[in-house]
């Protein structure tokens, strides 16, 4: 489920009018009122109230499960994060609670987010959510981005001077999980490129034409 901001609004603190946001849960109260908690451009994951929003998809992907809260509201949530103090725990970086998250948040990236978004993510300078897309497709398997990922490697490769660094790591590890001509002339690029060592990079190469 995706919402945006309502063009009528007064903008709100840390969302914008042209981002669409994937809802993590849908808080109904008493009073009758709705919330939904969506991850803001601040990357803080709050509720806020439905009337500031247009629904842009109303898929629910997964099994969601509703929770009866003793303030006699309820909730509808993933299961994988339906229980009650999960909310508490995640914002304490319990690891348990931001492990489950992360792994809702890649499955609703995966299903929500457009091919053209998630290239967009590969082409930007946000490191924050280019690791998180490679973590998303690493999980999912995912090999539509292959040309991307090579495009972006060879960029990084040259700005990193051949360096071990996260985000190449990760991008290395998911072209490692795929037998593929372009792949494999991409490795073979990178070899002859370097002096061989012990570096992560290598390694995973070296596993890759290995294996």
């Amino acid at each position: 489920m995706r919402v945006q901001l309502k063009d009528t609004v007064t903008l709100q603190t840390n969302l914008s009018l042209d981002q669409s946001y994937i809802v993590y849960e849908i808080e109904s109260t008493a009073s009758g009122n709705t919330y939904y908690r969506i991850e803001n451009d601040a990357k803080q994951v709050v509720p806020y109230d439905s009337m500031f929003f247009d629904v842009v998809s109303y898929k629910l992907y997964g099994e969601w499960t509703v929770l009866n809260k003793s303030n006699q509201s309820s909730a509808r949530v993933p299961e994988e994060i339906a229980y009650i103090p999960f909310w508490e725990e995640f914002y304490n970086d319990d690891p348990r609670a931001l492990r489950a998250f992360r792994q809702v948040k890649a499955r609703f990236y995966l299903a929500e987010l457009e091919v053209s978004e998630i290239k967009n993510i590969l082409e930007s300078n946000n490191e924050d959510e280019i690791d998180f897309v490679f973590y998303m497709l690493i999980h999912a398997k995912c090999d539509t981005f292959i040309y991307e990922v090579i495009q972006f490697a060879i960029t990084r490769l040259v700005e990193h001077n051949y360096s071990e660094e996260d985000l190449l790591i990760a991008a290395f590890e998911y072209l490692s999980l795929f037998k593929e001509e372009h792949i494999h002339a991409f490795f073979i690029d990178y070899l002859t490129n370097i002096e061989l060592g012990n570096d992560k990079l290598t390694k995973i190469v070296s596993n890759y034409f290995a294996s």
